[in-house]
């Protein structure tokens, strides 16, 4: 008789806990889910710049030493323009996808580079878009940053 009370105490046990995370999937909310080919697209609701690089693997940055040279700037000069653009109120993003979403309004555009793989892409919603490839400096970003939003240097 005890061997069948620790037994059915086993199983009330396993049954309360199959119960309860059961519970828990029904009654917690399930975030939204996106597909890996569909990320979520950047909203610009102001002046926005979106640079851009393509994805890499270490294997692939060894065996070319140019495009490790080249991650290298983009990188260096992407952390370097953060803080200036956005004291100039632009919003800043960087991005390692061959294309991407942005939505201005209520209209979203995937974008895909049509020239080289790394640029940078400059929108504010009632103007169409700036595209430049390459990589530019900081200096060069604030350049355009200025020319194409109106801003000024502060």
């Amino acid at each position: 008789m005890r061997q069948f009370c620790l037994g059915l105490h086993q199983y009330m046990k396993r049954l309360l806990l199959i119960l309860t995370g059961a519970s828990a999937c029904i009654l917690s909310p399930q975030p939204a889910r996106l597909s890996a080919t569909e990320p979520r697209a950047i909203v610009a609701r102001g002046p926005t710049i979106i640079a851009f690089f393509p994805p890499v693997t270490k294997t692939e940055l060894q065996k070319d030493p140019d495009t490790n040279e080249t991650l290298a700037d983009f990188q260096l000069y992407a952390t370097r323009v953060r803080k200036p653009v956005k004291k100039l109120g632009i919003e800043f993003h960087e991005l390692y996808r061959h294309s991407f979403r942005i939505r201005v309004g209520s209209t979203v555009t995937t974008f895909r580079p049509s020239k080289k793989q790394v640029g940078y892409y400059f929108i504010t919603p009632g103007k169409k878009p700036h595209i430049e490839y390459g990589v530019l400096t900081d200096i060069d970003v604030i350049d355009i940053a200025h020319k194409y939003f109106g801003t000024s240097a502060k």
